[in-house]
């Protein structure tokens, strides 16, 4: 694994930890999720890596919030309710209480990743643009003189030819050849 995957893949993880630390402070989950998707395709270069983190985002936010919902065992009625539950309808509760945010993050981050990768895109292309204008002035500074007289006589005899396939070279010429007959 190259040096740039490894840091998409820290800072993929950073992102999603900061994250959670701003949404223990206060801000709103939306808004952290449209946040992700804008930033993260700034600093990674990819709309995958914003989807990724946003998913990570809301898995460790289920993870830390999971544990916080079984007190609420403390405010259920105290006669007992018969229900029968098997492990398997447990698991599959669990896994929908956790797929239902997933895929809200996926829509969310996957929409505002089209405006960070947008940003990123015209970003990178005003570099490259700077970047091109001074390696054509370098380039034209250090041609070689050779190449250059041998590409001025091509386009010298091609100039000739041109211009004798014109209808006013070509009565010049016809007149020339009357004259001389």
């Amino acid at each position: 694994m190259t040096l740039s995957g490894i840091f998409k893949n820290i800072s993929v993880l950073i992102i999603a930890l900061m994250a959670l630390l701003l949404t223990r402070m206060g801000i709103s989950y939306l808004i952290l999720l449209i946040g992700i998707g804008i930033i993260t395709p700034i600093i990674c270069g990819n709309k995958k890596s914003a989807i990724i983190s946003g998913i990570l985002y809301a898995t460790l936010s289920y993870i830390i919030s999971y544990p916080s919902g079984l007190f609420l065992i403390n405010y259920m009625p105290s006669t007992p309710i018969p229900i029968s539950v098997s492990p398997f309808t447990v698991i599959i509760n669990l896994f929908i209480a956790w797929l239902i945010p997933v895929l809200i993050t996926i829509i969310i981050t996957g929409i505002s990743s089209f405006i960070g990768y947008w940003i990123a895109e015209k970003r990178n292309k005003d570099k490259t643009e700077e970047i091109n204008v001074d390696t054509v002035d370098y380039y034209f500074e250090e041609e070689d003189d050779s190449i250059q007289i041998e590409h001025d006589e091509y386009d010298n005899s091609r100039n000739k030819d041109l211009l004798s396939l014109t209808s006013i070279q070509k009565a010049k010429n016809r007149r020339n050849k009357e004259k001389n007959w």
